[in-house]
């Protein structure tokens, strides 16, 4: 089996957390997290992923030798301009390398967290709720049981969460994660052809 060797720069561990689970479960290929690398260059807050994440990403896939560079950004709204401008603005200051992927949760990562949350604890549910329009208060709430959760609390929750979950289902949820997923498998299928 291949392995890749990937870089991240986000926000926050949750991030962090979920797209490394979310990494392991896809079975074309094995994705190794470069941790040196997170750990020297990690951002603390949304402004340090975007005024920093192009020079980031670059050394990661220059001087790091990253096969692929995962940027994580909360979009801070549910709205979908918002979302397609975000992307776009993220897009164009990338140099528009290939290897580059946007992880762009509408709102915030707890709202991805927030669907896996439900289908966990109503596994035979078929009720299709969207969760993306809700307060972040309400969705890290739902997740972490309170609304400002610090890494002792929540990065557990989040291994939890995303150690093994139904990228499928997930995909049928959050418009937002199908368009992480498709960047994933385009990726892929372009990697390994």
């Amino acid at each position: 089996m291949k392995t890749l060797k990937y870089g991240f720069y986000g926000e926050d561990d949750a991030q962090k957390i979920f797209l490394t689970n979310y990494l392991k479960q896809l079975s074309q290929v094995k994705f190794e997290l470069d941790e040196e690398f997170c750990n020297r260059f990690r951002a603390r807050n949304k402004k340090q992923v975007d005024e920093k994440f192009r020079e980031v990403s670059e050394q990661g896939l220059l001087w790091y030798q990253h096969d692929v560079f995962f940027v994580g950004r909360d979009l801070d709204s549910h709205s979908s301009n918002d979302y397609e401008l975000k992307f776009e603005w993220f897009r164009q200051r990338s140099s528009h390398s290939p290897k580059i992927l946007f992880m762009i949760p509408v709102q915030c990562i707890e709202h991805w967290l927030w669907y896996l949350k439900v289908k966990q604890d109503n596994p035979h549910s078929t009720k299709n709720e969207t969760l993306e329009t809700k307060p972040r208060y309400d969705a890290k709430t739902a997740v972490y049981g309170i609304p400002e959760a610090v890494n002792a609390i929540s990065n557990p929750t989040v291994d939890h969460l995303t150690r093994h979950f139904d990228i499928d289902w997930l995909d049928s949820r959050s418009k937002s994660f199908r368009h992480f997923h498709k960047q994933i498998q385009s990726f892929l299928e372009n990697k390994l052809d």
